[in-house]
């Protein structure tokens, strides 16, 4: 069901980015043209929102051993990399057109934009409904009482929630396509296209810089996850017997996976098993509150012991 939603999401927005070329190049509004470019990245966006989906059912192998997790950050950081570079060459053009305007055909602009401000509204309302329902199905699955990661899992999938943003911000977007339009064909204002091109540019450019750089954070294999490291000694040191951790890892290696990784050195080096599995079963229940659905605990001696946290990969 979610997969034919966002399909139809798709078909929406791509007679959106055909019709915003066409009529741009027609009318001569880059403002149009800027849209289409926008609406191009976020359509890309959903059809990765739908390839996370359809891969998400798959199982891992011994191949692929963490399956397909880091495809949903690699496609999200190559797109709106993408982005990026477009919108700067078209603040760059729009500067040049400010200075040299040239006549645009207002008609086409508010006509188009009308029909976008519709498709990208519904879309939005579509993807809000979806996010809404995926939520109430995934609630279960994190029932954390710290408040470290509240917004990290208020919502039922970042990848609808992030396609649903998109399309709320495009209608609005839209909305001023409109009134860029309404202006030229009333007062003959044509450099607003420019100027509403720059806008629309910088808008765009601060709005993906985040998920920009929180995708290369991810690939890089950085820890971007939102828990102090007070909280996390707190749990990893409640027992006497606990002397120390090591050779820590975080990494985010999809927007719903956080994955941990540590040794613990023991004081005593005679505990039997059964107690060392009671310890590390207890640290696991009090991460996976935390939000950590991937956790690896290595149990050590004091041979082991280092006195650091972090890992020397030099070793």
């Amino acid at each position: 069901m979610k997969e034919k939603i966002i399909i139809w999401v798709i078909i929406f927005n791509l007679i959106i980015i055909i019709s915003e070329v066409l009529f741009g190049l027609i009318s001569n509004s880059f403002a149009l043209i800027a849209d289409a470019l926008h609406n191009t990245g976020d359509v890309i966006a959903i059809i990765i929102t739908f390839i996370a989906l359809k891969l998400g059912t798959r199982e891992t192998t011994f191949r692929y051993t963490f399956g397909f997790l880091k495809a949903e950050m690699m496609a999200a950081y190559t797109n709106t990399l993408f982005l990026f570079v477009t919108m700067l060459y078209m603040i760059y053009e729009s500067i040049h057109r400010l200075f040299r305007p040239e006549v645009i055909d207002p008609r086409y602009m508010i006509v188009v934009g009308l029909i976008a401000v519709v498709a990208n509204g519904l879309s939005a309302y579509i993807l809000h409904i979806l996010e809404g329902a995926d939520s109430s199905s995934d609630g279960h699955f994190h029932h954390a009482h710290h408040h470290y990661h509240h917004d990290q899992h208020h919502y039922g999938d970042a990848n609808i929630r992030s396609a649903y943003l998109h399309m709320l911000a495009d209608a609005l977007i839209s909305v001023g396509v409109v009134v860029a339009g309404i202006f030229i064909y009333y007062f003959h204002i044509y450099f607003i296209d420019s100027l509403l091109t720059i806008i629309f540019s910088l808008y765009i450019l601060q709005h993906s810089y985040p998920l920009l750089k929180r995708s290369f954070l991810s690939l890089m294999d950085v820890n971007i996850v939102d828990v102090p490291i007070e909280t996390l000694e707190d749990i990893i040191l409640y027992h006497d017997d606990i002397l120390e951790y090591h050779d820590l890892h975080i990494y985010k290696p999809s927007s719903k996976d956080n994955f941990i990784s540590f040794h613990i050195v023991l004081i005593n080096d005679d505990l039997c098993l059964r107690t060392c599995k009671e310890m590390t079963d207890r640290i696991k229940e009090e991460l996976k509150e935390l939000g950590f659905n991937h956790i690896i605990i290595q149990v050590d001696t004091k041979e082991q012991l280092k006195n650091r946290r972090n890992c020397d990969i030099n070793e």
